[in-house]
């Protein structure tokens, strides 16, 4: 599975935008935005997209593959979330709200999935984990298990 002109991400994986609504939208807390973003994401085996978060909603659809493991952590409570996204699951999407924690890996070689995001995503909006040291230990110590989503890839 190769979609064309995917490019590397910050998070780990590859991923090429497809789609950037002409529409705006004006949010409270972000200022003026696209309406709605949309981008292929790709991850291959041993690949991981590393704990993350952006300010809006983001929307995971499984396009190819056997699945991922998404984890999803408000960044308060002692547990993550682990939501499987595969068709043995049957489970093809998930949304992940605003200003949560993320991370992913694939259950097989290789997972291609979609992600909508609304209001739009911008870099600007998109923090890495691993950049916010004292949450970053918290999450270690609260799930040693979880550490390989936290460092850089």
């Amino acid at each position: 599975m190769q979609p064309t002109q995917l490019e590397p991400h910050p998070e780990g994986g590859k991923f090429r935008e497809v789609f950037r609504s002409i529409h705006s939208v004006d949010s409270q807390n972000l200022g003026r935005r696209s309406a709605l973003t949309h981008i292929y994401f790709q991850l291959d085996h041993g690949e991981v997209s590393a704990f993350h978060k952006v300010s809006s909603e983001e929307v995971w659809n499984l396009y190819k593959g056997e699945g991922l493991k998404l984890y999803q952590w408000d960044g308060e409570s002692d547990q993550v979330e682990v939501i499987e996204l595969s068709e043995a699951a049957n489970q093809y999407c998930h949304v992940v709200p605003a200003h949560h924690w993320q991370a992913a890996e694939p259950l097989g070689d290789s997972t291609l999935v979609g992600c909508s995001v609304a209001p739009g995503f911008e870099f600007q909006d998109f923090t890495l984990l691993r950049d916010c040291c004292s949450l970053a230990e918290q999450l270690k110590q609260k799930q040693p298990k979880l550490a390989y989503l936290v460092v850089d890839r």
